[in-house]
């Protein structure tokens, strides 16, 4: 299945289970069982639900696919996938908010820590003058 997932955006959805299992004609758990058995990709959330599951354009069977002159169920799902679609693009924006944010905040941390390390450091050595003569101690200019 992995060869067949590796077409353009165009041709492959990312759902939820419930919309996958929907487009699919299957079940919830028809759908988890092919992604087990890696028949099917998707991705899962921190708690190990599945949250993203590939579709391909050609899989999805509509609901009224008998009934091609009712087109108000394609509709329908053309409209949740678009409203889920922007919700998540929603969702996404707003993670790279935050996580600009958060990497400004550790910017100016850094530069504050660096700062401190600065001042804590101990004064660099004078340089000595180099001597002249053998003698260590100098002579007296008299």
């Amino acid at each position: 299945m992995s060869e067949e997932v590796t077409a353009t955006s165009q041709d492959v959805l990312a759902v939820d289970l419930k919309t996958a299992a929907r487009m699919l004609g299957l079940t919830e758990g028809a759908v988890r069982k092919q992604l087990a058995l890696g028949k099917r990709e998707g991705m899962k959330n921190e708690r190990g639900q599945w949250v993203e599951v590939l579709v391909r354009n050609d899989e999805v069977i509509l609901a009224g696919e008998e009934e091609t002159a009712d087109s108000s169920g394609d509709t329908a799902l053309l409209r949740e996938l678009l409203a889920e679609k922007d919700r998540r693009i929603t969702a996404y924006d707003e993670e790279i908010a935050f996580l600009r944010l958060r990497v400004q905040n550790l910017e100016m941390l850094l530069g504050q820590s660096l700062q401190n390390q600065k001042a804590l450091l101990p004064p660099e050595p004078k340089a000595e003058e180099p001597r002249r003569g053998f003698w260590p101690w100098g002579r007296k200019n008299s």
